[in-house]
């Protein structure tokens, strides 16, 4: 079953929309980062300011920038003709988690599965982790 065309063109109105707000906003972070900068150069005389600030704008631009991908994949899956399909399953992601989430490109049911993969994975990580410890800790006795 196709996804409602006008829900789907209502959503790339929406994505487009904030396309552009992020990339506006990576551009307003950057100039007011570099405008602090050289506002305050003499009174930031360490150098870890200076990073501290670089290092904010460049976690803010990587969190923007991830998401403006996530909008161009979806835009690109919009004009294929595959949005509103599972990645994984290739069904149908269904309206209400569409509209929830513009760009997910996995339904309800194959999201769960990859969560609680990827949960038990770190829980497997955390044990080997604590073996290792574990063992350690009983090796220097």
């Amino acid at each position: 079953m196709a996804m409602d065309s006008r829900l789907v063109e209502e959503l790339a109105n929406q994505l487009r929309r904030k396309r552009l707000s992020l990339l506006e906003g990576v551009a307003g972070s950057q100039r007011a980062a570099r405008a602090l900068i050289e506002e305050r150069g003499s009174e930031i005389e360490e150098n870890a300011q200076k990073h501290r600030i670089a290092g904010l704008v460049s976690c803010l631009n990587d969190r923007d920038q991830k998401m403006i991908e996530e909008i161009d994949v979806t835009l690109k899956r919009i004009d294929e003709g595959t949005y509103g399909q599972c990645a994984s399953c290739e069904d149908e992601i269904g309206s209400e988690r569409i509209r929830a989430l513009p760009t997910a490109t996995l339904c309800i049911d194959c999201a769960t599965a990859r969560e609680k993969r990827q949960r038990s994975i770190s829980v497997n990580r955390s044990s080997e982790w604590l073996i290792t410890i574990d063992s350690e800790h009983y090796d220097r006795s």
